[in-house]
């Protein structure tokens, strides 16, 4: 009979504490906020809202819902940026393309800044966050970043026509692929800067050199002395060359060019003979474009080129 009546108590009980839920939750629900009945909408800001249950503490979950609202207003950026008309072209080979997109992406919304906190509002279970984001402030904001951007690439450029001038191909190739580097993030813009009062498109330029410097590579062999590389009658050191042995595998098939412009021949693997037999060197693109940068767009461009070679007879 005792057991009984506490499960009649225990069942009460609920049932109050279940009622009270209820009732606690529809007086919340008339306190919820314009922003949450209806998403605002206008031309002015981008708006963001940030939603996470109520676990843990309220500094961790209010961060939380911050993160997420501020990944909401960065979302509307990137859907206006892939709707864009983007200015670059590049065969979609290795994730080239989606890679540019991302790098876009991330520099329109990596360094995002200039938000507002506007509202907060929780019911029993979650807790809701309302950020927006003027227009007019990103639009200047990233006009400023991408001032800054042009100014240090405007920089790696004209270190790049220097070391060009003194005949540091390499060094030179590595400044114009920095260069373009550090504009990757706005190839669906323009990209001029004031270069000795002329405007020049410090991408375009930038690649345009750096095939140029390819193209007029030559590869020359004697056999006895091995391979020199050189530019416009000038040694390129530190280059990379590749070789190819029409007799068998090798086990060192890549060397650089030394501070003279030359490299040694590999050793021939043994038991082979080498009369008759054909040895090839090339320029290695794709090694060059490793040894340059790590944007796989330079890379792109490297490895597009027309690589020299040299066959030799043994």
């Amino acid at each position: 009979m005792i057991f009984k009546n506490i499960s009649c108590l225990f069942f009460v009980l609920v049932l109050m504490n279940c009622s009270s839920t209820k009732k606690q939750a529809e007086l919340l629900e008339q306190t919820k906020p314009g922003w949450l009945k209806e998403r605002p909408s206008n031309d002015l800001y981008y708006h963001g809202i940030g939603i996470v249950p109520k676990v843990g503490s309220p500094m961790l979950y209010e961060d939380k819902a911050k993160n997420k609202a501020l990944a909401d207003i960065s979302g509307q950026i990137n859907a206006n940026i892939k709707a864009e008309a983007v200015m670059y072209q590049v065969e979609d080979k290795n994730g080239v393309h989606d890679y540019l997109q991302n790098r876009i992406k991330s520099t329109s919304t990596e360094f995002l800044e200039g938000y507002e906190y506007e509202d907060k509002w929780e019911d029993l279970s979650n807790t809701y966050v309302y950020y927006r984001l003027s227009k007019q402030v990103y639009k200047e904001l990233k006009a400023k970043r991408k001032a800054e951007a042009i100014e240090a690439a405007k920089s790696k450029y004209e270190e790049g026509q220097t070391q060009f001038g003194n005949n540091n191909f390499v060094v030179a190739i590595q400044q114009f692929a920095s260069c373009i580097d550090l504009l990757s993030g706005y190839l669906n813009e323009t990209t001029f800067a004031n270069v000795e009062g002329q405007q020049v498109d410090l991408v375009a330029k930038s690649g345009a050199i750096i095939a140029d410097v390819l193209q007029d590579i030559e590869l020359t062999s004697n056999n006895a002395d091995g391979v020199e590389v050189s530019c416009d009658g000038h040694i390129v050191a530190n280059f990379p060359i590749k070789f190819e042995y029409s007799g068998g595998y090798l086990v060192n098939d890549k060397i650089k060019s030394n501070e003279k412009g030359r490299g040694a021949l590999p050793a021939l693997p043994n038991g082979t003979n080498p009369s008759g037999n054909t040895l090839k060197a090339a320029v290695d693109l794709v090694s060059l474009g490793r040894q340059v940068t790590q944007n796989l767009y330079v890379r792109k461009i490297i490895e597009n080129q027309k690589a020299a070679e040299i066959l030799m007879k043994l």
